[in-house]
């Protein structure tokens, strides 16, 4: 097999998996509330923001009940965290 063949073989195999981390927490007594909050970062993305404070911003959140956090790759890498709360 030469480089060419290879490097195919590894770009294919590539494509087709793929990680997903999840963490989910529920941070306080509060409850969970109906406001949702998302704080996205993706690749190449100038000034990302992903904090919990971004994120409860993005939702008139004060009381947060949820927090969430994720990592899902597939080539490149996406964080998002997600926070639940009133």
């Amino acid at each position: 097999m030469n480089l060419k063949q290879l490097s195919a073989a590894v770009i294919v195999a590539m494509s087709f998996s793929s990680c997903v981390l999840t963490h989910t927490a529920l941070v306080t007594n509060n409850s969970v509330g109906y406001k949702v909050g998302v704080a996205t970062a993706k690749p190449f993305q100038k000034d990302s923001d992903i904090s919990f404070k971004k994120a409860k911003e993005n939702g008139d959140i004060s009381k947060v009940g949820i927090a969430e956090f994720k990592v899902t790759q597939f080539i490149f890498p996406i964080f998002k965290t997600t926070v639940t709360g009133e």
